[in-house]
């Protein structure tokens, strides 16, 4: 056995007492310290995964927003080219119909020139029989028979 190296006078002793006082109350302020420090990291930790958690919560709502938003857009994309090529038909039809109203416009007028013209030479035949003037219709019906 080793000796060990105790103080016997009663004056070392109560020095060595306040040595391990001052020890013992420097290692209870630092366990308390220590304990301090992890509940404050605890709660920190706490508020963080809770600021996580409801972050995740923000891009789940965010995620269906714009996957109802995309539905949607797609939906409206899909309407707006309808609608283009209705509007592109219905231009289509148009054009056809203005051209067939032209052709039937220039039809018409060359009916009503020759309408005209044919009530024209009626009534100068018409004149002329009543005047007694042979037409050269009538000379012609005439070296015929």
């Amino acid at each position: 056995m080793s000796a060990l190296n105790v103080p016997t006078s009663p004056a070392a002793i109560k020095k060595l007492e306040k040595q391990f006082a001052k020890e013992e109350k420097r290692d209870t302020v630092a366990v308390k310290d220590a304990l301090k420090d992890v509940q404050s990291t605890e709660k920190l930790k706490a508020k963080a995964q809770k600021a996580a958690t409801k972050a995740d919560q923000t891009i789940e709502k965010i995620t269906k927003v714009e996957t109802v938003t995309q539905k949607a857009l797609n939906k409206a994309t899909h309407q707006h080219d309808a609608v283009v090529v209705d509007l592109r038909n219905a231009e289509r039809d148009a054009e056809v119909k203005h051209q067939e109203d032209d052709r039937l416009t220039t039809e018409l007028e060359a009916k009503k020139a020759h309408a005209a013209e044919e009530e024209h030479r009626t009534k100068i035949r018409e004149l002329r029989e009543q005047a007694g003037i042979a037409t050269p219709e009538s000379r012609l019906s005439d070296e015929s028979t």
